[in-house]
């Protein structure tokens, strides 16, 4: 009886259609990119991980910091969308001009666009708890991006992949139209939060610099054959770290409504161990037999799958900060993990090339983790006095 009412539970309930969504599209997503790694080469594949780089770290400064107030909000009840939606698509609208202007490539400037109307959808679906919604909305995306990807690589060769990617974003502009419509925009509340608003603007470059720079310095230091070895690492440490991303999802607005969520963070870190222990004991039994090119990330991989272990427990204490409107701890955070990952590449790369590359992640990821439990058990008191009030 009792097992009956845990499975029955809505919380158990929301989790499987996040869980199945996550893995869906996941699956959909990995094998497309697998496949291109495959049918690209080193060279090609890392030019590709280089200039989507370039296109997500753009797309972090046109947010203007907008889709974790977005989840936040929303989740409080909060008329925060419209506004939201009108400044990241003007703001959007710039950042796609100026880098056509520079680079003359269209994908990367409908990525832009497309990559802020999309994570912003999802945002303020996430934070209505509509998590059917948001599990459809995954798959479909995915769906469409290796779709419109596929046939548009076939007709104008690898520049298609970026192209289909941002179209692929595009297509999710309902949601966004319906509220720019509406001309209710809350300009005043925009004021009245601008700490916090400001604090996740900082907060959503720090952390596209953090997921991006280690591309944006290899590629002319090592070489975009290293980089494509590198880039493959990535794409299997974020198949193995599908399921802490679920529960991120979950527990983000769960988090933002004051709800408990201790026993789930426990076992999702638990879980991180086996997935970590994944990666280092299969991935060289794996990639010799699927990518025998990537002879570098051999290596490369296991090391890097120890950092799923911080990786999940940062992600935990993220959500836990974000909901408690402390997003300044986790900005610090960032910049320590960046600056240790920056002079981890340019030390630990040069001594020991590929395996110093993947010790620099690891590190970097470690010391954010690190930083976060410090801060927790510092301000346990007065963030369990916001969860009270």
């Amino acid at each position: 009886m009792k097992w009956n009412n845990i499975r029955n539970s809505p919380g158990i309930k929301n989790i499987s259609a996040l869980a199945t969504s996550t893995v869906t599209g996941s699956i959909i997503s990995a094998v497309f990119w697998l496949y291109l790694a495959d049918i690209l080469g080193q060279e090609n594949y890392g030019e590709l991980g280089y200039l989507i780089a370039i296109a997500g770290i753009t797309s972090n400064v046109a947010l203007i910091g907008g889709e974790w107030v977005m989840v936040v909000y929303t989740a409080k009840g909060k008329n925060v969308q419209p506004v939201l939606y009108l400044i990241s698509l003007i703001t959007g609208g710039i950042s796609a001009v100026v880098l056509y202007v520079i680079f003359q490539n269209a994908g990367l400037s409908i990525f832009v666009i497309g990559f802020i109307i999309f994570n912003l959808t999802i945002a303020e679906i996430q934070g209505r708890k509509l998590y059917k919604s948001y599990a459809k909305t995954i798959i479909l995306q995915k769906i469409f991006f290796v779709a419109i990807s596929f046939i548009l690589f076939q007709i104008i060769g690898s520049e298609g992949i970026l192209l289909g990617y941002g179209l692929s974003f595009i297509l999710f502009f309902k949601r966004m139209y319906i509220s720019i419509k509406t001309k209710n925009y809350d300009f005043g509340f925009i004021k009245e939060k601008k700490g916090f608003i400001a604090n996740n603007y900082s907060l959503d470059l720090t952390s596209a610099i953090k997921g991006q720079v280690d591309k944006l310095m290899i590629a002319p230091m090592f070489g975009f054959g290293l980089l494509g070895n590198y880039y493959l690492g990535l794409q299997v440490i974020s198949i193995l770290s599908i399921l802490p991303g679920v529960i991120f999802t979950y527990i983000l607005p769960q988090d933002a409504s004051q709800k408990s969520t201790h026993k789930l963070r426990i076992i999702t870190i638990l879980g991180s161990i086996i997935l970590a222990a994944l990666g280092i004991f299969l991935a060289p039994i794996l990639i010799p037999i699927i990518f025998p090119e990537y002879n570098e990330s051999i290596s490369l991989i296991p090391i890097m799958s120890i950092s799923i272990i911080p990786a999940t427990i940062s992600s935990m204490y993220t959500s836990k900060f974000l909901g408690n409107e402390k997003s300044l701890y986790i900005l610090i955070g960032y910049i320590i993990s960046i600056i240790t990952l920056i002079l981890g590449i340019l030390v630990l790369g040069e001594i020991f090339n590929v395996t110093g590359l993947a010790i620099a992640y690891v590190l970097s990821i470690s010391i954010n983790a690190i930083f976060l439990l410090i801060i927790n058990f510092v301000k346990k008191d007065s963030l369990e006095k916001n969860n009270n009030e």
